[in-house]
Order: C-alpha cells, then sequence, then structure tokens
C-alpha cells in the first residue's frame, strides 16, 4: 500500500548556536533540522523537519520545493518527498531564526506514530524513498537549486553542492550515520561555515507540536517524548524493549554468554533474562518446552554458564530477553504459526 506523505506548519523549538547571513531572507530558504529514519519497533515510521530562517518562507508549493535522497555514493535515489501547496503566513511575520515555525514532511507510519494532523497533507505518491541508515546524503531544494544538504554515516559522494542562498554550499564531513530510534538532528547553523559532522549528531527526536497533537510532552524528563516513551513517569525507562541483538558464546575455562546493552535506547532500568536448552530437545519436539531458565533479571551485559559442556554430540542454544520498567520484550520471533516461542514469553515460560 503506498505510503501518505504528510506536511505540517508546525510550531517552533530552540537551536542552540545559531548564526546567520543576511541571504537568508528569502522565502525559499529553511535548514535541515531532524532526520528521523524510524524506530526498530517501526523503521518506516520516517519524517525530516525543516526550519525556516525569516519571514514569508511560506511559499513551498508555488516553488516546487523537495527533498532528494542520495545513496552513500552520491547516486541519487529519487525523492523523499515534494510540496504541493503553500503554508499559511501565520506566525512566519517578523520571525527570526530559530524561532521560526517549522515544517515536517514523512510518511503515513510516522503520522501514525506521533499524532500528526492530516490536515495539510501533501500527497500519496508511491514514489516514496527510503533514508538510507549506513550513509546517503539528503538535499532540500527547488526549481531553482539547492538550499541544504546533510550527509551522513559512510557517504563518500561530494558534499559540495552550489546552492543558490548565497551560503558556501560545502557542508563538509558527514555527521554520523542514521541509526534506529533517533533523530540526526542540528544543533549548529551557520550559513558561511557549514560542517555536517559537527553541526548535526544523534538524539531523540522532537518533532515541533501541530495544533493540538503531539505536543512533546517529556513528564518524566528523560528525554523521550512521551508519545514514544513507555512509560513517561519513569526515567529509568525509554523506549519499550525490543529484541537482543549481538549474541554471543565463548568457550575457555567456563562458558559465557554475553549481548549487547540496549540501554541507551530502553533505559537504565533494562535487565536481560537467559533460557537454554539442548539442540537435540528442540528438534524431536519442535517446541521449548523443555528450555530453562539459565538466569532472569541479569543487570550486566553477559552471565556465565555452571553447566559442564555438553557430551559429544549435543548442543546447548541460548536466547536472550531484554525487560525493563515498563515489561518484558521477547525472545525473538519466527515466521511459524504458531510461533514456538511464544511460549518463552509467556508469564509462565522459563524465565517468568
Amino acid at each position: 500500500m503506498p505510503r501518505v506523505l504528510m506536511r505540517y506548519a508546525v510550531a517552533a523549538a530552540l537551536v542552540a548556536g545559531a548564526s546567520l547571513s543576511p541571504a537568508l531572507a528569502t522565502f525559499h530558504l529553511m535548514a535541515i533540522q531532524e532526520v528521523f529514519p524510524g524506530t526498530r519497533a517501526n523503521p518506516q515510521a520516517q519524517f525530516v523537519m525543516l526550519r525556516m530562517t525569516g519571514s514569508g518562507q511560506n511559499f513551498l508549493g508555488t516553488n516546487s520545493t523537495f527533498l532528494e535522497v542520495q545513496d552513500a555514493s552520491g547516486a541519487p535515489l529519487g525523492r523523499f518527498g515534494s510540496f504541493d501547496h503553500n503554508l499559511s503566513n501565520g506566525g512566519t511575520i517578523g520571525c527570526s531564526y530559530p524561532s521560526c515555525p517549522a515544517v515536517i514532511i514523512g510518511t503515513s507510519a510516522a503520522q501514525t506514530l506521533f499524532g500528526f494532523s492530516f490536515d495539510q497533507i501533501v500527497d500519496a505518491q508511491a514514489g516514496h524513498v527510503a533514508l538510507p541508515l549506513a550513509g546517503g546524503r539528503l538535499c532540500y531544494g527547488y526549481a531553482l537549486g539547492i538550499v541544504d544538504c546533510v550527509a551522513w554515516g559512510q557517504f563518500t559522494g561530494s558534499n559540495i553542492t552550489s546552492t543558490i542562498n548565497g551560503c558556501d554550499g560545502n557542508f563538509g564531513s558527514p555527521a554520523a550515520a542514521l541509526a534506529l530510534d533517533f533523530a540526526l538532528t542540528r544543533g549548529t547553523f551557520n550559513c558561511l561555515a557549514a560542517e555536517n559532522s559537527t553541526d548535526f549528531s544523534n538524539g531523540f527526536p522532537r518533532p515541533v507540536a501541530d495544533s493540538g497533537a503531539n505536543s512533546n510532552v517529556d513528564g518524566d524528563g528523560d528525554g523521550l517524548i512521551a508519545v514514544l516513551d513507555c512509560s513517561d513517569s519513569d526515567a529509568t525507562s525509554l523506549y519499550f524493549p525490543v529484541e537482543v541483538a549481538g549474541d554471543g558464546v565463548s568457550a575457555g575455562t567456563s562458558t559465557t554468554v554475553s549481548w549487547d546493552s540496549q540501554a541507551s535506547v530502553t533505559g537504565t532500568s533494562t535487565r536481560y533474562d537467559v533460557v537454554t536448552g539442548l539442540v537435540s530437545d528442540l528438534l524431536s519436539s519442535n517446541s521449548y518446552t523443555a528450555a530453562t531458565c539459565l538466569q532472569s533479571g541479569i543487570n550486566g551485559l553477559s552471565v556465565a554458564d555452571p553447566r559442564p559442556d555438553p557430551v559429544i554430540g549435543e548442543v546447548f542454544y541460548y536466547l536472550i530477553r531484554a525487560a525493563s520498567g515498563c515489561g518484558k520484550g521477547t525472545f525473538g520471533d519466527s515466521s511459524l504459526v504458531p510461533d514456538p516461542r511464544d511460549a518463552l514469553d509467556a508469564p509462565t515460560g522459563p524465565c517468568p
């Protein structure tokens, strides 16, 4: 099903370290503010937020403004989106950067996730291009040329563009790679000294409020807005736990199971459960009924298995689940229906 792209004229948010040249006073000039590639639970929920740099920059449809995406080599992938009508002039008169309104264009999944209004739909084109995580570049422009660009991650193409806004046009080295659950966010804007690698960094998304929707409330002050926070009254919990990555087993004088931390995404309350069993039992029963809990509530990134090595011809398996103050994640999902791993996640599972 085609994903719907949308645009919003939204309230302002402050950005530190702003510096502008007098050339940034015409209608078509905006700065890329946030690039959000989605969450791990919902990678389709992508948006880009632009920030007006002065009064009267609301003629987006008249000038067919757009967002173009390039891959890591600099080759064009297509448009993230384009604008089909002008914004209201309300809120732009007399403003100056960074207190001017913002504009958001995003997918229908982002609309659902953040509660954006559909009052200002741009289009429902099927040709929406997803933002490449590992490396790429996004440029904002219109019929006469490019206004602003940001490159990230493993981008190796040219990041120098002839711009129409009187700025340098050299956007420097790429910023950090896009990361699910985080927005690549501008912290500094200087028209004559752009440097993507220092002007942008990954942080929790803060799309600006749009007429009663998504108010960017952060009740527990942990930096993650309530619409994304699994418990906005608990500063030790952020996103709801997802599948654990980076699983590994090392053997020597003892066997140690290890995994990657989720704490930067799910919060400091995150703990881990490990179940284990014999592969032969799994194959014979096609289920995890013989699985046992190696340890639950682990406050760390590894656990030792005190059991002796399995007999020749047998193999131990291990599955790891994250949990936080919001609840327990999952030991993983298979393509089978019903999924045999569901029994591990049930309240009656081996690590309840």
